[in-house]
């Protein structure tokens, strides 16, 4: 992995101690980064180290995306500790599903709390840091989600439609600096984001975890994708096959990609009758 724009070789990854987060931060370490393994679970992250070849400096810390002190204590941090930062990485993350009528409206602010407005935090934190030494890649993890209007999936579509819109406009924002701004927008990998997902009924998350095992992608894959991405300083990062042509569908053929999905809810409800 070669990021040849980012001059310090040091990076922030939230939600670090399991799944994409945790693939990401190996990658990064083995390309000689010195990285912060952040998560809220401090022992899982303090695992994550020990068990792998971190190169020196590398820290665990326990980071609540939503709660202000813990951004504040890790800036100070890596400002203390580091030269500058190469990389941040918003990839802390929580899922849902369930048609609308019956998903509550707690769901929808535990989704956006973590998903839009630790994402979000984790951008205003570091953007000065970053924009001071005019250096640097922001990489926010969204989903296919965010852009597929699937269905059963508003309340966990509409808050990673939000972290593609955050990256959109701060993409664009930093067009005057040396700032890189990505996003990443997966469909299904294995990972445990399955164990916190709430959703109506069980048979949404047996879905997801079969979907999940038949991806055909790892972490590791999405984690190699993503910096080969990266490395090019690409805005949106499509892992899937599948997912980029469908992502072509639907900007060139908007009708045709709509009546496939409405055609396949239709064929899945008479199923269920």
């Amino acid at each position: 992995m070669q990021l040849a724009h980012i001059r310090h070789r040091t990076a922030v990854v939230t939600g670090a101690a399991s799944g994409l987060g945790a693939a990401m931060a190996r990658h990064l370490a083995a390309a000689g980064f010195q990285v912060a393994v952040t998560d809220r679970n401090l022992q899982q992250a303090q695992a994550l180290l020990q068990q792998h070849d971190f190169p020196a400096g590398s820290f665990a810390f326990e980071l609540d995306v939503n709660q202000p002190q813990h951004w504040q204590q890790l800036q100070q941090r890596v400002a203390e500790e580091w030269d500058g930062l190469g990389v941040l990485i918003n990839n802390a993350g929580v899922a849902a599903a369930g048609p609308m009528q019956e998903d509550p409206l707690d769901n929808w602010r535990w989704l956006f709390d973590i998903n839009v407005f630790g994402v979000a935090a984790g951008c205003q934190t570091f953007l000065p840091m970053l924009l001071q030494q005019n250096n640097g890649h922001i990489i926010n993890i969204a989903s296919f989600a965010a852009l597929a209007g699937a269905p059963a999936m508003s309340n966990y579509g509409a808050s990673k439609a939000a972290v593609y819109a955050l990256s959109e406009s701060l993409y664009t924002e930093l067009a005057a600096s040396e700032v890189a701004v990505s996003v990443a927008c997966p469909a299904f990998i294995q990972t445990a984001l399955i164990d916190s997902m709430r959703a109506p009924q069980d048979s949404y998350r047996q879905r997801a975890s079969r979907w999940m095992q038949n991806s055909g992608i790892s972490a590791d894959d999405f984690a190699a994708m993503v910096f080969a991405a990266a490395a090019q300083r690409r805005f949106l990062i499509l892992t899937h096959a599948n997912t980029r042509w469908l992502w072509r569908l639907k900007r060139w053929l908007p009708a045709a990609y709509y009546g496939l999905l409405r055609r396949n809810v239709r064929q899945f409800a008479r199923r269920q009758r």
